[in-house]
């Protein structure tokens, strides 16, 4: 059980340089710490040359809502619908930047990211509600069948969305894709017990200081709102692609929402990347498994877009 290289050099220089866990710092001492990893690292490389990249704003039942939204060059009908991590409390448009570029790269459609409300300013169910309303924005203003993507806390909102939006009969929701997702809120699995302690850039205690800021005490975690495995019933819930990372305390609980949809009759892909840290799809430009998992996500996107058809007979060729 040992970490890539490329995460080994990142835990031990963490370690060097005494860097705190998130759950021993304030969620805006957090954010500054993510935002000053991103600043220092060096810039994204091989990003894809797209058509266009534009910042704009949307509104929500909570208020406006920023989104950035990448149009590759040829762009097919259809759209992803993106949500990043950071456990519901940290991440943003530029932490998600990189891997939204090369997303519309690989999947060759528009990607809108979603920056959604963050906890504990705004909790439960107000980040959900967002994306929602981004789901709901994208199906009135976008040509093409829909696709949620989400990465760890993303990937829980997207499941949570395409729950919703089953429920309640709409946004039709092509496809649903997920990276090392949050599905329970228990903590109990094999992964948790074998890796949650070991601190490899996402542990347990962190994960209990993220749901205690999103979901705080009074708020119902069994909800398949904010524990989707917990879903009295899966079919329905659209075709789905869930990767997760061999070294990643959430690895057991992404593989068990699979299983689920997938005894529920609902198509689904799955992958677990040895090696691999939560998080790893950031890595692409750097470690090639990563890469690799980014480039399969997005040839399965392409796939459900194409499967789907377009919704309105607009062209989207640019």
């Amino acid at each position: 059980m040992t970490p890539h290289p490329y995460y080994q050099a990142i835990i031990d220089a963490f370690a060097a340089a005494g860097r705190p866990y998130f759950h021993q710092v304030t969620p805006p001492e957090a954010r500054a710490m993510l935002a000053a990893g991103l600043a220092a690292a060096p810039p994204p490389a091989n990003l894809p040359d797209l058509a266009e990249v534009a910042d704009e704003s949307i509104d929500g039942p909570h208020g406006a809502i920023p989104i950035r939204r990448y149009v590759p060059k040829g762009a097919s009908a259809g759209t992803v619908v993106y949500l990043h991590s950071g456990g519901w409390v940290i991440g943003d448009l530029a932490f998600a930047d990189a891997t939204c570029r090369r997303l519309a790269g690989a999947a060759g459609c528009e990607i809108v990211s979603v920056d959604y409300r963050l906890a504990p300013e705004h909790p439960y169910p107000q980040p959900l509600d967002d994306c929602f309303a981004a789901l709901e924005w994208a199906a009135a203003n976008r040509p093409g069948p829909l696709v949620l993507f989400g990465e760890s806390a993303g990937g829980n909102l997207a499941a949570a969305c395409a729950i919703r939006a089953r429920d309640a009969g709409g946004p039709a929701v092509a496809g649903l894709a997920l990276a090392y997702p949050v599905t329970d809120h228990a903590m109990d699995t094999a992964s948790y017990r074998d890796i949650g302690d070991r601190n490899w850039l996402l542990s347990a205690n962190d994960m209990r200081w993220f749901w205690d800021l999103y979901a705080p005490a009074g708020v119902d975690r069994g909800d398949p709102l904010l524990s989707p495995l917990r879903v009295a019933d899966a079919a329905g819930l659209p075709p789905a692609f869930i990767a997760v990372a061999e070294l990643d305390p959430l690895r057991e609980e992404g593989l068990a929402f699979a299983r689920r949809l997938d005894a529920a009759g609902v198509p689904v892909v799955t992958r677990c990347d040895a090696a691999m840290l939560h998080g790893y799809l950031g890595a692409a430009g750097a470690v090639p498994l990563a890469a690799e998992a980014l480039s399969a996500a997005g040839a399965w996107v392409r796939e459900r877009l194409a499967a789907e058809g377009p919704n309105d007979g607009r062209d989207r060729n640019l």
